[in-house]
């Protein structure tokens, strides 16, 4: 085993609790010593990230914007102190600016019509101005400047599903490891939302995104009552010959600390050697556009579904922590779907 990732898997190990820690160990000590390594390997790529920034201070922005009140309203106040003391002089100013006489003032009663001062001002009539007609709106609308995805093929996988499949499956070539074939996920740490219920919410809104751009796009499923391997999301993939697979997730990490965006990508296969700078491209665009932090990305042979797609473009977008209350908070906030849609989309543009 590479000593380098026996000090990564130790370093996680003592951060965890200790219930969790001796849960892991019972683990690696009943499974097959052919299997360990592949194990150690794939749980030091998934969480071995360095903890990110936390969010700026939410009293420091507070007191900003009282400073900045503040200053405003001394501002206003320095502009009224002059004025009152130079009233006259400036009515006049204002009078001449907007083409009246000069000593022209408002008077202090309204006249018969209704209308402060000597004259009649224009003001606007009951009538409504026409307005066109709005357009139908699209389920998910897009800019009019949107990227033109036309001619692109795009399956989408919403990560997990309902129910379990315990079922194992190998998780490719080149490695004996095998996972279950299917599991739920992760579970909100504050909310209790199930990651296959935000995922499948996310890749909905990308599909309407994505179409409305130009592209085909197809989902492995769109309802939570499956049961599809993830050899078979893969599969799916494969049929409708993609231009990209992108996977969508919200994990849970071993501790609270960990958020941001992370994409996992393939060691193997056609893209390997641009995969790794892609996948840290899509993270850094998607977290900028829905305010988290860039975790990069990590390429591994770890996952079934990237492993079975390689001879195409594989992406899978962890687009937050649910395991992390900011990171929980913030995916399940009105239009963060959205936005990661159009990073998808910007990313997918080139």
């Amino acid at each position: 085993m590479a000593e380098d990732n026996l000090t990564k898997f130790k370093e996680i190990l003592d951060k965890l609790p200790k219930d969790k820690r001796k849960f892991l160990y019972k683990r690696l000590h009943d499974m097959p010593e052919s299997k360990r390594e592949a194990y150690i390997e794939g749980f030091v790529d998934k969480y071995y990230i360095e903890p990110p920034k936390e969010p700026k201070d939410k009293a420091s922005s507070v007191q900003s914007i009282l400073v900045g009140v503040l200053a405003a309203l001394a501002i206003v106040g320095l502009f009224y102190f002059v004025y009152v003391f130079n009233k006259t002089a400036m009515d006049k100013k204002f009078n001449q600016m907007f083409g009246m006489p000069a000593d022209e003032t408002f008077a202090s009663e309204t006249d018969e019509s209704g209308i402060i001062g000597p004259e009649p001002r224009h003001f606007p009539t009951d009538t409504p101005t026409p307005v066109p007609e709005a357009a139908t709106p699209t389920p998910v609308p897009v800019p009019i400047d949107h990227p033109d995805l036309t001619g692109l093929v795009i399956v989408i996988d919403p990560g997990h599903q309902e129910n379990y499949n315990h079922e194992l499956e190998e998780i490719g070539s080149g490695t004996p490891a095998e996972k279950e074939k299917a599991t739920p996920g992760a579970t909100g740490v504050s909310t209790g939302v199930k990651e296959y219920e935000l995922t499948l919410e996310y890749a909905l809104v990308m599909k309407g995104y994505l179409e409305g751009c130009g592209a085909t796009v197809i989902l492995t499923r769109e309802t939570n009552d499956v049961d599809l391997s993830n050899s078979d999301r893969a599969q799916i993939a494969l049929d409708n010959d993609a231009d990209y697979f992108i996977r969508i997730h919200a994990d849970a990490a071993p501790t609270d600390d960990y958020r941001g965006v992370k994409v996992y990508v393939p060691s193997t296969g056609d893209y390997a050697s641009s995969a790794a700078s892609e996948g840290a491209r899509l993270a850094q665009t998607v977290a900028d556009n829905i305010g988290s932090v860039s975790l990069g990305a990590v390429q591994s042979n770890m996952y079934t579904g990237l492993n079975r797609a390689d001879s195409i473009r594989s992406y899978q977008l962890v687009v937050g922590y649910l395991s992390n209350d900011y990171d929980e908070t913030l995916l399940g906030a009105e239009g963060t779907a959205y936005k990661t849609a159009a990073a998808v989309a910007s990313f997918l543009a080139g």
